[in-house]
């Protein structure tokens, strides 16, 4: 491959290239002494002014402003999800379970299958566990066992 290459530049060297036939202008003046208009000012200009990205090739009544979009975010900023925990549980053919850090409720609070407390929904409650769905998260509740730690 390198052979190849030193060969080509070698023969790229030896050959004369033909001279290009120099002309003298036919006229004394400058060949673009004024532009030549163009219909539009810009195309930038056609763009906005026809609005082409949009459906219905109108300009929107919303403006834009960054300013704005930020002071939107923080308004519509979620809340922090809550600290849940599990405290007790009791299982059975009605099981129920005692959950801390509900949004809404002070303390401690008895739930079962299918109850809402504060935007939660309690889904699942089983021997070693209980599900709860809410605020786009789904939380895993184990009993805490300190003798384990």
């Amino acid at each position: 491959m390198a052979i190849l290459g030193v060969v080509a530049i070698a023969r790229a060297a030896a050959s004369h290239p033909a001279p290009l036939p120099v002309t003298a202008p036919s006229r004394a003046e400058p060949l673009f002494d004024r532009p030549v208009p163009y219909p539009a000012d810009s195309l930038f200009v056609i763009t906005v002014q026809r609005d082409v990205f949009r459906a219905d090739r109108h300009a929107t009544t919303v403006s834009y402003d960054p300013s704005q979009l930020a002071v939107a975010a923080a308004v519509q900023a979620s809340p922090p999800k809550p600290a849940l925990a599990l405290v007790g549980l009791a299982t059975g053919n009605h099981p129920i379970a005692v959950l801390e850090g509900l949004p809404g409720a002070d303390g401690p609070r008895v739930v079962r299958v299918g109850d809402v407390v504060g935007g939660l929904r309690i889904t699942g409650i089983e021997k070693d566990r209980v599900l709860v769905i809410g605020m786009d998260t789904t939380w895993v509740l184990k009993m805490r066992e300190p003798w384990k730690q």
